[in-house]
């Protein structure tokens, strides 16, 4: 039995013409960390814009806060301010607190916010 030494550079050149299927930038999607996935998701996000809703009164205002607060329930917040490009700006989460004219939502993205009421244009109380 005669066997017929090849070199590693033929043998790779073969296995990658002939036995080798690259599955593109599937096998990268593993290395991705939890930040970089909630970002992606941020940024699709972003791109629907936000349709702007009508104002409310701030007593409805406070009455539909209230309401979250004791339930537990989240909120979608639309604010008065926008940003550049007329975009409007909003947030969504948990109330964990009211004080005076101020309000603490816990945002899906786990971040602490303190709001005046004043800058709160419409609330949604979600599911």
């Amino acid at each position: 039995m005669i066997l017929h030494k090849t070199s590693d550079e033929q043998l790779a050149t073969d296995f990658f013409k002939y036995h080798y299927h690259d599955r593109g930038m599937l096998k990268w999607g593993g290395f991705y960390l939890s930040d970089h996935t909630s970002a992606l998701k941020k940024m699709r996000a972003a791109e629907v814009a936000e349709v702007a809703l009508p104002t409310q009164a701030m007593a409805q205002v406070s009455e539909l806060l209230f309401s979250a607060w004791q339930r537990q329930q989240r909120v979608h917040l639309q604010l008065e301010q926008l940003e550049g490009g007329e975009q409007v700006v909003s947030l969504t989460g948990l109330v964990i607190g009211l004080a005076d004219n101020e309000l603490g939502i816990q945002t899906d993205e786990q971040q602490l916010v303190w709001l005046v009421l004043a800058m709160i244009k419409h609330v949604e109380l979600l599911v």
